[in-house]
């Protein structure tokens, strides 16, 4: 009886965590634009909308899944090119130009992960391009914010002139969702 009341226990334990791996209880991020006209687009679950902004308004980011609570603004702004990186031995784009962006994040409430890495450039056609290895200071380096701390600074793309039309800055969810498009920025 004992082992049989052992294999029980470990089969639903086994069995919650699955459920958290595969994300059950996840889905909390929310989304929201201010700062002009917020325009929602379905996501994969009916529930839940995925904020699109322009260049320049504020995205709030809501997390209250597993006992947690933030909330975080993030504000996008002054899309330039370059054609090569600032100094001396600046480095030139592989792929056409550099895109820099100034990026704010202040955390409302709660605890938030800043890293250049959340954000990434998403083509009209869907292809995807991470940060690139260029230097435009002041960068943004990744940092623990707390409740009332904010950060700034820029983040970098090298991204083909002809993928600018119709691109998009993403922001990675917070909490679970970290791995999940919780905002878009239209370029």
């Amino acid at each position: 009886m004992l082992r049989k009341n052992l294999l029980l226990t470990l089969a639903a334990a086994g069995a919650v965590v699955t459920m958290l791996a595969c994300g059950a209880g996840s889905g909390d991020t929310s989304s929201s634009v201010t700062g002009g006209d917020a325009k929602p687009v379905e996501s994969a679950a009916p529930e839940k909308t995925t904020a699109v902004a322009k260049i320049g308004q504020t995205v709030t980011l809501n997390n209250d899944g597993l006992g947690e609570n933030d909330i975080v603004e993030i504000t996008v702004t002054n899309a330039k090119q370059h054609t090569k990186e600032p100094g001396s031995f600046g480095s030139k784009p592989e792929r056409g130009v550099f895109l820099v962006l100034d990026v704010t994040v202040v955390c409302k409430q709660g605890t938030y992960h800043a890293n250049p890495y959340n954000f990434k450039f998403v083509a009209k056609d869907g292809t995807v391009s991470d940060g690139a290895f260029a230097t435009f200071k002041p960068e943004l380096h990744a940092t623990d914010l707390s409740a009332g701390q904010k950060v700034a600074g820029k983040i970098v793309f090298d991204v083909s002139k002809a993928a600018l039309t119709g691109g998009r800055i993403q922001v990675d969810g917070i909490g679970l969702d970290y791995d999940k498009p919780a905002a878009y920025w239209a370029l």
